[in-house]
C-alpha cells in the first residue's frame, strides 16, 4: 500500500510540473488565432480519447462529407489519447506547432480551455447549420461573452448498467424490479450489492470505466454524493466537498469498499462487460461493449437517495485549435461535425444537444441495444434534469492536487472526514 502510495504521489508531481509548464505558456498568455485559408490536400489531426474503431470510423465519415461540401480533399489523422492522459496530454500537444487541428474536450475542463486562448471563436462557422437549435442549457459551458468556443457533441447522462443473470442467480431483485416497486434507492443498490457477493461470490458493483478511484473520481463519486444533497463545489464557489452530506455519501461508499467488500476495490481488475462484476456506471457511448456479452443485461436510471433524483451528465464538446494553421477550416469542420444530420448519425452513441433531435421520436430509437423506454427514462428525462459535473478555470490544477488527497480515501481505516476536510483545502486554493 505504502509503495502504491508513493507511486501515486510522483505521478501527481509529474503532472504538477506539467500543468505549470502549459499555464506558463498558453494558459496565461493566450494565443493568436491563425486564419490562413487551406489550399489543396488538407491533413488534419483530431484527438479524441475513443479509441472504438466503430466511433473513429463514423467521425471520419463526417470529415469526409465535409470535404465533399467544400470541394477539397482532406487526410484525417485521429489521434486517441487515453482518457486517463487526456487532460495532461493534449494541452502540451497543443502548444506545438503540429498539435491536433480539432480535439474533444471535457465539460470539467472547459472554463480553462476557454480562457487559454487555445480555441477558436466558432460564431462565423456555426452560422449556415442553425445555431438556435442547439440548448441554451447544453451550451452554457461553451460560451463565454458572447462567442461559441466549443459545441458539445455528447450530452450524457449516467445509468446503471446490470447483469441479470447475475441478479437473478443471487435472488437480488434487479434494479428494474426495483423501479417498479418504487424502491430503486441508494439503500436498495446496497442491499442488492451485498446479496450478489454474499451468494455468488462476484463482485457486484464495478465503478465508471474501471476508474472511480483515479481518473473519474468525480465520474464516479457524483451521483450519490448530489443525491445525497451533497456537491464538491457549487457554479457560485461554494465548497461542498467536506460538507455533511457530502461526506456522508462518501462514506456510504467507502462502506461497500471496506465492510460490505461488495465493490471491485482499487487495484483489481475484474470487468462488468466480461461479466465479473454484477453492476456498473454507463453511457449511450459504452454500450456497444456489451454487444458480444455473454450475458443478458439491462440498464436503469441511477439510483435515488435522501436528496431524491439527481442524475449527473456527463458531457464532451468539440473544439478547433486557434493555433491551427488551418484554423478557419477546422473551425467549419466542427460545426459540420455538430450539425443536425450528423448529430443524428451520431445520438445513439452521443446524446444530442440539438433540440429538434433529443425531442425526436428517432432518437429514443437510435440505439438498436436500448429500448425507446429505457431511452426517455435513462437518457432523455435525465438530460433534462441532470447536472454537468463541476468544472473550474483552473480544473487541470484542482483535479491533480486533490487526487494526492483522495488517494488516501482508498484504505480501509481511512477518516472520511478529514481527507474531505484535507481536498477543501486544496479546493480553497482555487475556488473564490
Amino acid at each position: 500500500m505504502k509503495q502504491k502510495a508513493t507511486l501515486g504521489m510522483k505521478r501527481a508531481l509529474i503532472l504538477l510540473m506539467v500543468l505549470a509548464t502549459v499555464s506558463s505558456l498558453s494558459f496565461a498568455q493566450g494565443a493568436k488565432e491563425s486564419t490562413s485559408v487551406a489550399t489543396g490536400p488538407v491533413s488534419m489531426t483530431i484527438a479524441t480519447w475513443t479509441s472504438n474503431a466503430d466511433q473513429i470510423a463514423l467521425l471520419g465519415s463526417f470529415v469526409q462529407g465535409f470535404a465533399k461540401e467544400k470541394g477539397i480533399e482532406i487526410n484525417a489523422n485521429f489521434e486517441s489519447i487515453p482518457f486517463a492522459e487526456y487532460n495532461t496530454k493534449l494541452p502540451l500537444e497543443l502548444q506545438g506547432s503540429d498539435g491536433p487541428d480539432v480535439f474533444w474536450i471535457l465539460e470539467t475542463a472547459a472554463p480553462a480551455y476557454i480562457q487559454s486562448g487555445l480555441l477558436a471563436k466558432l460564431n462565423d462557422a456555426m452560422t449556415p447549420y442553425d445555431p438556435s437549435d442547439l440548448s441554451s442549457d447544453a451550451m452554457a459551458l461553451w460560451t463565454k461573452g458572447g462567442n461559441v468556443y466549443a459545441i458539445p457533441f455528447s450530452t450524457s447522462p449516467f445509468f446503471m448498467l446490470y447483469n441479470a443473470d447475475l441478479f437473478a442467480k443471487a435472488g437480488a431483485k434487479n434494479p428494474d424490479q426495483l423501479i417498479a416497486e418504487g424502491n430503486w434507492t441508494w439503500d436498495a443498490f446496497r442491499a442488492a450489492s451485498k446479496q450478489i457477493k454474499d451468494n455468488t461470490g462476484v463482485w457486484a458493483f464495478q465503478t465508471v470505466d474501471g476508474q472511480g478511484y483515479d481518473a473519474r473520481i468525480l465520474h464516479n463519486l457524483s451521483p450519490i454524493v448530489r443525491s445525497f444533497g451533497g456537491d464538491f463545489w457549487t457554479e457560485d464557489g461554494k465548497i461542498m466537498v467536506n460538507a455533511p452530506q457530502t461526506v456522508k455519501a462518501v462514506q456510504f461508499f467507502h462502506d461497500m469498499v471496506y465492510v460490505d467488500q461488495s465493490v471491485v476495490p482499487p487495484g483489481n481488475q475484474s470487468d462488468f462487460y466480461a461479466g465479473n462484476a454484477a453492476m456498473t456506471v454507463g453511457q449511450i457511448s459504452r454500450v456497444s461493449k456489451l454487444n458480444d456479452a455473454s450475458f443478458a443485461w439491462g440498464l436503469a436510471p441511477m439510483p435515488s437517495g435522501p436528496n431524491g433524483n439527481a442524475p449527473v451528465i456527463g458531457q464532451a464538446a468539440i473544439g478547433a485549435s486557434a493555433r491551427s494553421k488551418n484554423a478557419k477550416l477546422a473551425s467549419e469542420l466542427v460545426a459540420y461535425m455538430t450539425n443536425k444530420a450528423s448529430v443524428t448519425a451520431m445520438s445513439g452513441i452521443w446524446p444530442p444537444a440539438r433540440k429538434s433531435v433529443l425531442d425526436s421520436e428517432a432518437f429514443l430509437s437510435s440505439n438498436a441495444k436500448v429500448t425507446p423506454m429505457q431511452m426517455k427514462t435513462a437518457v432523455a428525462d435525465s438530460i433534462k434534469t441532470g447536472r454537468v459535473l463541476p468544472s473550474h478555470v483552473k480544473y487541470p490544477q484542482i483535479e491533480v492536487e486533490s487526487k494526492m488527497s483522495f488517494d488516501k480515501l482508498w484504505n480501509s481505516d481511512a477518516n472520511v472526514q478529514a481527507i474531505m476536510d484535507e481536498v477543501a483545502v486544496v479546493y480553497a486554493k482555487y475556488i473564490k
